[in-house]
């Protein structure tokens, strides 16, 4: 990707591993995954973007491409907020435990290795975890294209540091999340910066309504098995998917989109319900080969978006707000 100042405007396949031809040397990379340290300050609303944020929006212009090999079918970007200029991202089904970093114009920035399986990683988020002092990585093992799963998967890592040389993720915690009614599809999902919770938006099979999911913060521990519980509903015609996610630096903006579409909400509340409730406004898209990815640029209204193919180009939809 309100009433109550929305903003608006408007297939899975499989990828073969990077790591069967790869040639870089990876480094250790060290990362701390804790049980989650009790808070005793209660979350507050984030402020409000401007009224006028969603006219704000410019034409979206290529800031480069991934000219990677393993950029084979990118499906979630992240924008890093500890490090300028720098998207995390993933390839779809069958593309192998990894997350690749690039700068925004698409210079390979490191391959690092996840010490996990994977099944269909479909999106990946940036958010708070078991150190309030990091950042942490989400990846969303939450792809069904044949609605048979009877949970999905997420996995959280500390973000870690960008290197050329890559790295390997020894350190993960790992929690699975079921739906009321197992089977479903999804290929979007946000964490939200305010309380930690973890937000997933179903893909029904033949597009339209797509339900709105929500796992609380404190339940997001490794090992952990978590409910899922509904908050919300998008209604969509038929034919119209939810391909990708993201929430803004803030927690005050959300990010939906779909194959052609970018929709925005102004936060209502911080259990989200009341956003949903709303009507976002759509802003600006290009045209993409088959757009799965959104992330918002660190600490502003603008964001990026991504296809999956083969070596895409990164597309930047900058906001005059910023």
């Amino acid at each position: 990707m309100l009433a109550i100042l929305l903003v608006g405007a408007g297939c899975d396949g499989l990828s073969t591993s990077p790591a069967a031809d790869a040639t870089t040397t990876t480094v250790p990379v060290t990362t701390a995954a804790t049980t989650p340290t009790a808070t005793t300050t209660p979350p507050t609303m984030p402020a409000s973007p401007p009224a006028t944020l969603c006219n704000s929006y410019q034409d979206p212009v290529a800031t480069g491409t991934v000219a990677a090999d393993w950029a084979t079918e990118i499906s979630g970007i992240v924008a890093s907020r500890a490090h300028p200029d720098v998207l995390w991202m993933h390839n779809d089904s069958g593309g192998g435990p990894y997350v690749y970093a690039t700068t925004v114009t698409g210079d390979d920035m490191g391959t690092f290795e996840i010490d996990t399986t994977t099944f269909d990683w479909e999106d990946i988020a940036i958010g708070p975890g078991p150190d309030p002092a990091r950042d942490y990585l989400y990846l969303g093992d939450i792809g069904d294209n044949l609605h048979f799963r009877a949970y999905v998967t997420v996995q959280r890592f500390a973000e870690p540091e960008p290197d050329p040389a890559g790295g390997f993720i020894s350190e993960v915690d790992e929690f699975n999340l079921y739906y009321s009614k197992p089977g479903q599809d999804a290929e979007a999902m946000f964490v939200d910066p305010v309380t930690g919770d973890l937000v997933l938006i179903a893909k029904p099979q033949s597009g339209g309504d797509a339900p709105i999911y929500r796992a609380p913060a404190d339940l997001l521990v490794d090992g952990a098995s978590v409910d899922l519980v509904q908050i919300g509903v998008f209604p969509l015609d038929r034919g119209l998917f939810v391909t990708g996610a993201d929430i803004d630096t803030s927690g005050a903006l959300i990010a939906f989109r779909g194959y052609n579409e970018v929709w925005l909400w102004t936060r209502t509340d911080l259990g989200f319900a009341g956003t949903f409730a709303t009507e976002p406004c759509s802003t600006p898209s290009t045209a993409e080969v088959q757009g799965e990815a959104i992330t918002f640029a660190a600490g502003g209204f603008s964001y990026y978006t991504m296809s999956e193919g083969r070596k895409p180009d990164i597309h930047f939809v900058r906001s005059t707000l910023d």
